[in-house]
């Protein structure tokens, strides 16, 4: 189940490293691939969340959870920022990726460790 949520947000962090670029050259992104980052993200987080209230073992990876929580809260400020026309912020966008790509960084550790 872990793996599938790591595939899940591996998805949703490539697909957001791709936004990101359009982001930083203040371009329109796709909302085709806006809505399959998201959902891929929200997959990954509720595939962990399963995990995590389901599992046996010591390691529940609530830390991963929280992680990557945070960055879906701000994933959805930026969401509404686009979905209203606005300017997405460069620097929060580029902390939004941060924070994912760590925490798949993260939660790989835990899992190769």
């Amino acid at each position: 189940m872990v793996i599938t949520a790591v595939i899940l947000i591996a998805i949703a962090v490539f697909l957001g490293g791709y936004l990101l670029t359009y982001v930083l050259d203040q371009k329109i992104p796709p909302k085709a691939i806006v809505f399959a980052h998201g959902t891929a993200a929200i997959l990954g987080i509720l595939v962990l969340l399963t995990f995590a209230l389901t599992t046996e073992r010591h390691h529940k990876h609530w830390d991963s959870f929280i992680i990557f929580s945070i960055a879906a809260l701000v994933g959805f400020y930026l969401f509404s920022r686009d979905i209203r026309h606005k300017n997405v912020p460069k620097w929060l966008a580029v902390v939004h990726g941060s924070v994912g790509l760590g925490g798949l960084a993260w939660i790989l550790i835990h899992i190769l460790h």
